[in-house]
């Protein structure tokens, strides 16, 4: 009896493992969806007051006290200039694999034998781009310093959405191409690749040009999209396991 209960529990453990190895990514990247979609909705309901031209705010008195933060720090034109040069360098990180892919493309002449992780890697770019144009159409909130005439839109923040998904894309692809020997460069690189993320956020919260609530989304939206992302790459171009040489 004990033993039949052990057995079904291995099987149920195996089911399970199996189950989150294969599907694990999309639902975590589902549920930080819905997380998204739930904070929208709060951000258009709660705490919502009139801002300026006709433009009104949610969770008003965070983001008021945010915006006095900002403006008591000031430096927001310097912050937002290094916000701008660090969404540019991602762009310069996609040629550089392009730079990559076309290098291999002459090698190989044939589209069909260019590696699978260039195609996955554009498939990420696409739908970061359909995303940010579905927010440029889709209009939750308005930037604090949009001019009376000219309303911009701030939700998500697109210099964190962008930026970090293509620091991110580009990382991942990047080490799954290389395939680095040595243990200890993937945890430095990807290291790096967040403190740039972070550095990316973080100026931008200081250039005055976003609602706390317009950052923290960008935040929500990008790691539902990477980990989508990752489920796709893991999907479509699994990595070959490590083969460990005998010492024998």
């Amino acid at each position: 009896m004990f033993e039949c209960d052990n057995i079904s529990k291995d099987i149920r453990v195996l089911f399970m493992t199996s189950f989150m190895k294969k599907y694990g990514y999309f639902i975590a990247s589902a549920a930080l969806l819905l997380i998204f979609i739930v904070f929208t909705i709060l951000v258009k309901t709660v705490d919502v007051h009139y801002y300026y031209n006709n433009t009104y705010v949610g969770f008003y008195s965070i983001n008021y006290k945010f915006g006095e933060f900002v403006t008591n720090f000031g430096k927001y034109e310097v912050m937002g200039k290094f916000s701008d040069i660090i969404l540019y360098l991602s762009f310069g990180y996609i040629l550089i694999l392009l730079v990559f892919a076309i290098i291999e493309l002459v090698k190989t002449k044939s589209f069909k034998k260019l590696n699978i992780n260039y195609y996955v890697a554009l498939g990420g770019y696409v739908l970061t781009a359909i995303l940010y144009l579905v927010f440029e159409v889709v209009k939750v909130n308005y930037s604090p310093d949009s001019l009376a005439d000219k309303l911009k839109p701030s939700y998500p923040s697109s210099h964190v959405f962008i930026g970090c998904m293509f620091y991110l894309i580009n990382t991942f692809t990047a080490m799954k191409l290389l395939k680095p020997e040595k243990d200890w460069i993937k945890p430095i690189v990807y290291l790096a690749t967040g403190i740039i993320c972070i550095l990316l956020v973080f100026t931008r919260a200081l250039s005055a040009k976003h609602w706390l609530t317009d950052l923290i989304a960008s935040i929500i939206l990008v790691s539902a999209t990477y980990t989508l992302f990752i489920g796709v790459s893991k999907k479509l171009a699994p990595e070959e396991p490590k083969i460990i040489e005998s010492k024998e």
